[in-house]
């Protein structure tokens, strides 16, 4: 027992000193492997990170491709997160998300003529089929299944219109496309959500036939419109002059037009006489009409009569009353060319020995507001003709 004690004793003090003596050489190769692996890590880290170090993001999900283990593994389908592939295996990566896929299909209609429809397809692979859709179509089953599907099925029913029906009819045409080529895609284990139409592209001669065609209805149903318009216009007058009529009947009939006339005249007078803009002088017509003098910017005329007198001067100078002495001549004179009072007082004839006019009317006093106008701007202020 002791020489095998003695014994085991004397080979640990061999080996003590054979890796006292080694250590350093042991120490390097050790140091040298460590950088040896992290710069292949690093150089071959594109490569290792897709092949060896997987990390599915979200919305994905993978497959696996085993190469000494019977291929692809349709039992199992890898989810989001990390994982750990052999360098000889491999993970086939699929988007499980909702996909859009714009495509431009080019058919005939049924007369014949190409049109080029513009249509959006939004698919995505059906749910616990992966494997079966990485084993009997591929990853690229987009262009392998789902567009020629679209595009035959879109072919298909587009040849059953014409040119001018496709704008009305895009709701049936959808459905009739979607309910065809969604049975046909889901046999290839893809699922088909919906199918728009983003734009009908026609020849531009067609295209123009057809919007000049609905400018001339859209134009038809103006000319309707208008002439529904003239009709009532026309009514409108029709009621409008038989209420004139019946309205001229009436004054007629009273044997008093002449004197509605006149009415009408004064309120226009009065309206202009009223407004801040009247600047002339109104001097009644033919038929008699009031005198209405210049009234100043803010409507006060302290010489205005204070109502209006329907009272009409007579048409015969030689009848008009006046302040004057009935020996003086009638209106020889117009009232602008009348020159101002520069005789004495005394030459005239005084007021109180006006005679009577005829007929046994009485003169009017000299301070009626229907006299002749005053004297013009040049004579002094506060005289006027005919005045004491």
């Amino acid at each position: 027992m002791q020489i095998f004690i003695a014994s085991l004793r004397r080979q640990w003090q061999a080996l003590r000193a054979w890796w006292r003596a080694r250590y350093p050489l042991i120490r390097n190769y050790f140091i040298f492997l460590g950088l040896l692996l992290a710069f292949l890590t690093i150089f071959f880290w594109p490569f290792l990170n897709n092949r060896v170090f997987m990390s599915l993001r979200p919305g994905e999900a993978g497959v696996m491709w085993e190469r000494f283990f019977g291929g692809t593994n349709l039992g199992y389908i890898y989810r989001e997160g990390f994982h750990f592939v052999m360098p000889w295996n491999r993970l086939y990566v699929y988007n499980m998300r909702l996909q859009q896929t714009p495509h431009n299909v080019v058919a005939l209609c049924k007369n014949g003529l190409p049109v080029e429809i513009e249509v959006s397809i939004r698919h995505r692979p059906a749910d616990g089929k992966l494997p079966l859709l990485h084993t009997v179509v591929g990853p690229d089953y987009v262009n392998v299944v789902v567009k020629p599907e679209i595009e035959a099925h879109v072919r298909a029913v587009v040849s059953q219109f014409e040119p001018s029906e496709l704008y009305t009819s895009e709701g049936y045409i959808l459905n009739l496309i979607v309910q065809g080529a969604a049975a046909e895609i889901a046999e290839r284990y893809i699922s088909l959500d919906d199918l728009l139409i983003k734009r009908i592209i026609l020849p531009p001669k067609i295209a123009g036939a057809i919007e000049a065609k609905l400018i001339e209805e859209q134009r038809v149903f103006e000319y309707d419109f208008r002439l529904a318009q003239a009709r009532k216009e026309a009514q409108r007058k029709e009621t409008e002059a038989g209420g004139i009529l019946k309205f001229q009947e009436t004054v007629a009939s009273g044997g008093s037009f002449r004197d509605y006339l006149t009415y009408a005249g004064i309120q226009a007078t009065v309206d202009l006489a009223r407004s801040d803009n009247a600047k002339m002088v109104i001097i009644g017509n033919s038929e008699g009409l009031p005198l209405i003098l210049n009234m100043p910017q803010d409507g006060t005329n302290p010489a205005a009569p204070q109502s209006l007198s329907p009272l009409l001067p007579p048409r015969d100078a030689s009848e008009a009353p006046s302040s004057v002495s009935p020996s003086a001549p009638a209106n020889t004179t117009p009232p602008s060319t009348t020159p101002a009072n520069t005789s004495p007082p005394s030459s005239a004839p005084p007021a109180t020995s006006t005679p009577p006019a005829a007929s046994g009317t009485a003169t009017p006093p000299p301070t009626t507001p229907l006299a002749r106008p005053a004297t013009p701007p040049s004579a002094p202020a506060g005289t006027n003709a005919g005045s004491p």
